[in-house]
């Protein structure tokens, strides 16, 4: 292969690559529904008297002339509504900052998780997410007592 084409055959590898980079950074930020809101994300712990989950989200900006954000609503459930967008879960806690935990989990469960913002009225929800929550398995230490 002269060095022409071997120039021709690198820029375009160099172009192709910075275009798929570039789709796929765009899918990444703009989310797939509700309003191209990423989901949360979300960490579990398991403990003796349950599972916590953890979440943080990127805070809503409310546009131009609409009122500032009251809060968020994280909807979640052992279900998932299998609907873009849809607040519908079993259960809901309001936070008043982009992170909030939801305690009281049941351990070796997974759980689905989605956000809403409040500004008076609640928006629809963001990308589902969900997690696992751990079995827990108490830490047993075995103790050899011998008598004097």
């Amino acid at each position: 292969m002269n060095g022409s084409h071997s120039s021709d055959l690198q820029n375009f590898m160099i172009g192709w690559t910075c275009s798929m980079t570039m789709g796929v950074l765009f899918l990444l930020l703009s989310g797939c529904g509700a309003g191209g809101e990423q989901g949360p994300m979300v960490s579990t712990v398991s403990t003796a008297s349950g599972a916590t989950a953890s979440l943080v989200w990127d805070p809503v900006q409310p546009q131009a002339g609409e009122p500032s954000i009251n809060g968020y609503h994280i909807h979640y459930g052992k279900q998932s509504p299998g609907q873009s967008g849809s607040c519908s879960y079993d259960d809901s806690a309001f936070v008043n900052t982009p992170s909030g935990t939801v305690t009281g989990l049941d351990t070796g469960s997974r759980y689905y998780f989605a956000v809403s913002a409040d500004n008076g009225v609640e928006g629809s929800c963001s990308n589902e997410v969900s997690a696992d929550t751990a079995e827990f398995t108490p830490e047993v230490t075995l103790v050899s007592l011998t008598g004097r």
